[in-house]
């Protein structure tokens, strides 16, 4: 082994090529005489607005001790600090330009209130940490969510209007030829007439977006169209007597009560089904957030389809007589049927008895219309009376006295309401929380109204009568904005998709119908300690009380041991008999109710072929 120390050659040429390395420079590292300058903004930023803050608050008190402010330089921008007299130029403009308010812009407290969703949740039962943390996280959520909504609504362009007459005169005198000769192009094109005097009367529908127009006569005439650009999609005459029509959740698919039977066609006026569960049908209305398709029939007789999957998903006999007045509530699912003998029933399909019962009118009612909050019921009956009721205690709010008993309502988006008294079609502003005493607009028909109902999102009444329909201008009926994911009337075929599987996906089950909406969110304790108890009867059932003493045997067989074995032998028999009965009176119950199903629907020869849960 060679000893090499640090005279050694390999250490000295190290050494070297180390200083040459060192003496090496870049062309960038020889002095100059350019100085740089890194502003760091973020905290001069910080220092900035502490320092416009402190200004104003100077300032402020200044002006209100009566001392001119001298010190401070007012700019567009705000108060300008002597503190940046030192910085560039470009810095210096930046500075100009930069929000004097910095952070989010303050929200009123009333439009804050208008998107709030409830009471906020009570913490005092939450025992965990972890619990506490989870609450409190979706607290911050809902306050977020709520303050975005109240936020986004700067961006809502458009303002609702309304007709306002001159001293001494009065909207009922203004016609709707004055209108259309008022307003723009696109908005006169919206007054029109259609003469369709062969197939009626006529019954009408509008889509949920307000796009769609579709026209049922009574002898048997059915069409669909875009209202706004006059293209017709579909026509025919199905050759049998027409009761109603109804778009279905999309604008793809409706649904038409015939003479017989109620049948779905699509846009293209092709028959995809036929249900003959719903016989001799006379009203139709759709639950959209449900896929519900309620049907009243002559019979007396309220059905719900699911149209999602094509099955029943409820039916009652309600022993009213004829059902020929329907209403759905568009905030709760409710049904509201109208009868005879001057009385109003809401139904739910959970139950098989009207959930509320109102005696509304002294003689048979005529029409009924629920406004989008549900919270006000317009009635009008053969006694000549338009009344207004509050759902939520179920008292009268307003009773008009009109020329004749009004066989059509409508409410509007924005809380008008539209009555056809015979040919003649009256709206009335803001009617029901204040007494009014003159319609806000008024016209009349060639013939008799068969259907009201204003068009979503537009300033449009649509009224159809015996010989055709007219499509009304009504301004400041329609809600001014639409949200595109609600309802959107512009939305293209990709949309549509992603919008039905979106509605599919947020189906709402029929078991969440209910009157008060507000304890859905809420346990049943009630129902829970039913359930609990119904469970425990069957586990541990008892039976009665027996006066049983077993006889007394010889040989030593009635010792106390013996006899409370046979006691309780017994005892047990009588639980098995006690659930055995419990078991066949189920079994009868469903029986009759299978029974009852197959009595109400149509029977045929044909039916002893078809398969039975047996033969699968």
């Amino acid at each position: 082994m060679e000893d090499r120390g640090k005279d050694s050659p390999r250490v000295g040429n190290k050494k070297a090529k180390s200083k040459k390395k060192k003496e090496r420079k870049r062309y960038f590292d020889t002095p100059t005489d350019i100085e740089e300058f890194t502003p760091n903004f973020n905290k001069f930023f910080q220092k900035q607005r502490r320092e416009v803050f402190r200004q104003r608050r100077e300032q402020t008190k200044r002006t209100i001790g009566g001392v001119n402010n001298t010190d401070v330089i007012q700019t567009k921008s705000g108060p300008k600090s002597k503190k940046t007299s030192h910085l560039p130029n470009d810095v210096k403009e930046y500075l100009r330009k930069a929000d004097p308010f910095p952070g989010d812009a303050p929200i009123p407290k009333d439009r804050m209130k208008k998107y709030r969703r409830g009471k906020k949740m009570n913490m005092d039962g939450i025992k965990t940490k972890h619990q506490e943390y989870d609450y409190k996280l979706k607290e911050k959520k809902l306050s977020l969510a709520v303050r975005q909504a109240a936020r986004a609504e700067l961006l809502l362009q458009e303002q609702a209007g309304f007709l306002e007459a001159d001293e001494g005169e009065d909207t009922t005198q203004i016609t709707q030829h004055d209108i259309s000769e008022s307003v723009d192009i696109t908005s006169a094109q919206k007054f029109f007439e259609l003469h369709l005097n062969q197939f009626g009367p006529y019954r009408m529908n509008y889509t949920r977006n307000g796009r769609h127009l579709l026209l049922g006569g009574q002898k048997g005439h059915v069409a669909a169209m875009d209202w706004q650009t006059k293209k017709l999609m579909c026509e025919m005459n199905v050759m049998e007597t027409v009761q109603d029509v109804k778009w279905l959740h999309l604008e793809t698919m409706f649904a038409v009560a015939q003479k017989q039977w109620t049948y779905i066609y699509d846009n293209q006026g092709i028959e995809l089904h036929c249900l003959k569960m719903l016989d001799r049908v006379l009203r139709l209305e759709f639950l959209p957030y449900h896929f519900l398709l309620a049907s009243s029939n002559a019979k007396g007789y309220l059905s719900y389809i699911d149209v999602s999957v094509g099955q029943k998903v409820a039916g009652c006999q309600t022993g009213l007589g004829r059902l020929d007045v329907m209403c759905s509530n568009p905030h709760n699912g409710i049904v509201h049927l109208g009868h005879s003998g001057g009385t109003v029933s809401l139904w739910s399909p959970n139950v098989k008895e009207p959930l509320v019962k109102m005696l509304c009118h002294g003689g048979g009612v005529r029409s009924i219309a629920v406004d989008k909050k549900g919270q006000y019921m317009a009635t009008s009956g053969v006694d000549r009376y338009l009344k207004i009721w509050d759902m939520r205690t179920y008292k009268a709010l307003q009773c008009y006295k009109i020329g004749a008993g009004a066989n059509n309502l409508a409410f509007s988006q924005r809380e008008m309401l539209a009555a056809g008294l015979g040919n003649i079609v009256q709206v009335y502003q803001d009617c029901c929380r204040v007494p009014v005493k003159s319609p806000y607009l008024s016209h009349r028909l060639p013939s008799s109204v068969q259907g009201l109902q204003f068009c979503p999102y537009e300033d449009v009444l649509g009224a159809s009568h015996g010989v055709g329909f007219a499509s009304l201008i009504i301004p400041g009926s329609g809600e001014a904005n639409f949200d595109a994911l609600e309802a959107n009337p512009y939305q293209t075929k990709k949309q549509r998709r992603h919008a039905e599987v979106k509605m599919l996906l947020e189906k709402i089950q029929p078991e969440m119908i209910t009157l008060d909406t507000s304890k859905l969110g809420q346990i049943d304790v009630k129902s829970l300690e039913q359930k609990i108890e119904e469970r425990n009867k069957l586990l541990f059932l008892k039976p009665q009380n027996l006066d049983f003493e077993p006889k007394y045997k010889m040989k030593g067989r009635s010792k106390t041991k013996r006899l409370e074995q046979r006691k309780k032998g017994v005892r047990e028999e009588r639980k098995k008999d006690i659930i055995r009965e419990g078991v066949a009176r189920k079994q009868k119950q469903s029986q009759q109710q299978k029974q009852s199903e197959l009595r109400t629907g149509s029977t045929s020869v044909l039916d002893r072929f078809k398969r039975t849960d047996r033969d699968t």
